[in-house]
């Protein structure tokens, strides 16, 4: 692969759409009544946002330049970003490093800001956990695209990891937005390192030769409320 290389992704909500199943499980759907609000909401809600359009993601693709494991630091384009032990861990054997950020866009936060400022909170938490699975499902597209790009390379990639899981610092959002300034999805990050719109997701994947795609180390994270945490233990 180039030295540094970027590609841009926009997808519909009917490309990326949560599926039923994962709804179900992400939900836990599957306890309760058929007759639920919870359920009926969502099979009313779904084919309103078909229209919905704004789901973009991009990744940079930059050479490493030190990894160390041990004091838990990647090293690129001379800026450091304090990934911790165990993402360091997760990134051995890469060669590089794409840095990504997606968006589910701004369409479904106002969506449920909405519902909540109105106090339909039941309403509100379905279209954030919407909102979570789309912007997951669209990263998925993205990364097996990178995947694929890489194993025609002769690489692999590594599982993607992101500032505020995996006990990587929150606050290194703002050396990791630095590092893709001409990322096209409209993603802002505030003085806190929260992204807007809220739907959004940023990190890294490793790429290399020695690279490995391992599951999320869910046993050993502090952060209770992570997706990934939910989606594994559905």
């Amino acid at each position: 692969m180039p030295e540094s290389s970027y590609s841009s992704f926009s997808y519909s909500f009917k490309e990326v759409k949560p599926a039923k199943e994962d709804l179900d499980d992400f939900l836990q759907l599957h306890l309760v009544e058929e007759d639920h609000p919870a359920l009926l909401f969502i099979e009313n809600t779904l084919p309103e946002l078909q229209q919905l359009a704004n789901i973009r993601g991009s990744y940079r693709i930059m050479d490493v330049e030190v990894l160390n494991i041990a004091d838990g630091i990647l090293i690129v384009e001379g800026k450091t970003l304090h990934i911790g032990i165990q993402v360091a861990g997760y990134l051995k054997g890469s060669e590089q490093i794409a840095v990504f950020v997606a968006t589910a866009g701004p369409e479904l936060t106002d969506m449920a800001d909405h519902f909540s400022a109105d106090g339909e909170l039941l309403e509100a938490y379905l279209i954030d956990a919407i909102g979570s699975l789309t912007v997951e499902k669209a990263m998925d597209n993205i990364q097996e695209s990178l995947e694929l790009s890489s194993k025609e390379e002769g690489l692999s990639c590594t599982n993607r990891y992101s500032p505020g899981y995996c006990n990587w610092p929150l606050v290194d959002q703002h050396t990791l937005f630095s590092l893709i300034p001409d990322q096209t999805s409209g993603v802002i990050l505030t003085e806190s390192a929260l992204m807007l719109p809220r739907k959004s997701v940023s990190g890294v994947i490793g790429i290399g030769k020695k690279a490995r795609h391992r599951d999320y180390g869910c046993a050993t994270c502090n952060n209770q409320t992570c997706i990934y945490r939910k989606i594994l233990s559905a």
